[in-house]
C-alpha cells in the first residue's frame, strides 16, 4: 500500500469527483481510478460508491477515511519533526526534479550556474541537493517547503498547476523529443514511421512511456493529434526514460526520446530519426519547455543568488 493512495483517497473525499481529484493530484483520470481500485483491493472492501454522481464514500469508505486522515497526520507530524531536526544548512540549495531531467539537462546546467556564482559572496562554498521524484511527488516536495526550487518540463497543453499568486517561474531551456530508431547496417532507421498517410504499412513497434509521466502524456497526445495510433504497436511501456532509451538501442522499436539523452547516439549514428516524409512536421519533433519555479516570497540569500544566476543565464 502506497501513502499516495491514502492522499488520493482523502482528496477524492474532499473533491467529490474522480475527475476533479485526478486534476488536483496531477494524474490522469484513468491512472487515478486504478489507484483507487488498488486501494480498495488492499482494504478488502468497496470504499467508493460509483453508482451515483457525484461519487460518494460507502459506509466502509467513511470509516476508512478517518483512519487514513489520522495516519497521514501522524506521518506528517513525524516528517516535520525529522525535517526540523535535520534541516539542510544554509549552504545547501535543494532542487526537486524528475529523473530524466536530472540525467539529461541538470549536470551541464548546474556546472554553468556554479561558474556564474563563483565570485558571489552569498554562494560561497554552496552545495546542491537534487531530489528526483515523479512529477506529483516533486510538486508536493516543493509546495510543502522541502525544496528551494522545482525544475520540471512544462508542455504547452499540459501546464504545471501552481498558484501564480504564490509561485513564479523562469524558462531555463527547451527539450526536444525526437522520434528515433536504432540504425540498420546501412545507417537507415530499422523502424520507420511515415509522417503522411500510409494505409498499407504494417504497425511499427514502439516503446512508450507510462501515462503518469509528463513525457508519456505529451507523446500520447501527439500520437492522437496525428492519428498515428493504428500505425503503432506499443510493445513495452516504462516510467523511466533511460529504460525506453535502452530498449530502442536494443532494436525493440522506435520511441520519442529527449534529444539531450540521446545526443551521443545520434552523433555516432547508433540512433537515427525514424519519422520520414514531407512537410514541416515530417520529423516528428516535440518541444518541451523546461521551467525553474520558486516561491514569490523572499528566500534566504543563497537561494536568491542561485535564482539570479539562473535568470541571468
Amino acid at each position: 500500500m502506497h501513502i499516495r493512495w491514502l492522499e488520493d483517497f482523502v482528496c477524492l473525499a474532499q473533491a467529490g469527483s474522480l475527475a476533479r481529484a485526478a486534476e488536483l493530484r496531477n494524474v490522469t483520470p484513468p491512472a487515478f481510478g486504478r489507484r483507487m481500485q488498488a486501494l480498495e483491493v488492499w482494504a478488502g472492501a468497496p470504499l467508493i460508491d460509483r453508482s451515483v454522481f457525484p461519487v460518494r464514500l460507502t459506509a466502509e469508505g467513511r470509516q476508512f477515511l478517518e483512519a487514513a486522515q489520522s495516519a497521514l497526520r501522524t506521518l506528517d507530524e513525524a516528517r516535520l519533526s525529522l525535517r526540523a531536526a535535520h534541516r539542510a544548512d544554509a549552504s545547501t540549495v535543494t532542487i526537486a526534479t524528475g529523473k530524466t531531467l536530472a540525467r539529461s539537462m541538470v549536470p551541464a546546467w548546474l556546472a554553468g550556474l556554479r561558474e556564474a556564482l563563483r565570485h558571489d559572496p552569498a554562494a560561497a562554498g554552496f552545495r546542491t541537493r537534487l531530489s528526483t521524484f515523479p512529477m506529483h511527488d516533486a510538486l508536493a516536495m516543493f509546495t510543502e517547503g522541502d525544496a528551494d526550487f522545482l525544475l520540471c518540463y512544462s508542455p504547452p497543453d499540459l501546464p504545471v498547476m501552481l498558484d501564480d499568486a504564490r509561485y513564479l517561474f523562469h524558462p531555463v531551456g527547451v527539450e526536444r523529443l525526437v522520434c528515433v530508431s536504432a540504425a540498420d547496417a546501412r545507417g537507415a532507421p530499422q523502424f520507420r514511421l511515415r509522417a503522411g498517410k500510409a494505409a498499407h504499412d504494417q504497425p511499427v513497434p514502439m516503446i512508450g512511456y507510462a501515462e503518469t509521466l509528463t513525457l508519456g502524456r505529451m507523446v500520447n497526445q501527439e500520437i492522437a493529434r496525428r492519428k498515428l495510433a493504428d500505425r503503432l504497436d506499443v510493445i513495452a511501456v516504462s516510467d523511466f526514460a533511460e529504460s525506453v532509451h535502452e530498449m530502442v538501442r536494443q532494436r525493440m522499436g522506435l520511441a520519442w526520446l529527449p534529444a539531450r539523452l540521446i545526443a551521443d547516439d545520434l552523433h555516432a549514428g547508433r540512433l537515427v530519426r525514424a519519422m520520414t516524409g514531407n512537410g514541416a512536421e515530417a520529423g516528428g519533433d516535440l518541444a518541451l519547455d523546461i521551467r525553474l519555479y520558486r516561491q514569490r516570497a523572499p528566500m534566504r540569500p543563497l537561494a536568491e543568488a542561485f535564482w539570479r544566476a539562473a535568470v541571468a543565464d
